[in-house]
């Protein structure tokens, strides 16, 4: 379908269009490790924030209490990360297990081939480029 001048001049539209795009070829490859892109992703959050409330981790995921309980039960369940007691007692921290310690090795492999291979129209120089673009429009939006 022809998106019309006024679309495909929208830097907003094409970022949605591609994410669609990349969310779908990322959940292609995470295939064979029988996960999900969401749930890979609280699962690297969680190696780089040990300790982190089940709360934190929904709002780095941009997610509601229900949705980021529902990622934890699941990863809970494949014996991926553990509920741990924290300085607040209506908390949990979150902790990887070994198993999701190799886990989220095999993830970092995927989305390294997957970034290569999503991303290889763009020379490195570019990537670079559009990743510090990202990153810092993203920040721009955290202090607004």
């Amino acid at each position: 379908m022809n998106e019309g001048e006024e679309l495909s001049g929208q830097i907003g539209f094409q970022i949605q269009m591609l994410q669609s795009v990349a969310h779908e070829s990322a959940r292609q490859a995470l295939e064979p490790l029988d996960i999900t892109p969401a749930r890979a992703s609280a699962l690297l959050l969680v190696r780089a924030n040990p300790g982190c409330t089940q709360t934190a981790l929904g709002e780095a995921l941009n997610v509601n209490r229900s949705s980021a309980m529902k990622i934890v039960d699941i990863l809970e369940g494949r014996g991926a990360v553990r509920r741990a007691p924290s300085a607040d007692p209506r908390a949990h921290s979150l902790e990887l297990t070994e198993v999701g310690r190799t886990l989220a090795t095999e993830i970092d492999l995927v989305f390294e081939r997957h970034e290569r291979k999503f991303f290889g129209p763009l020379s490195v120089a570019e990537r670079s480029t559009l990743l510090s673009l990202l990153q810092r429009l993203r920040q721009q939006e955290r202090v607004a």
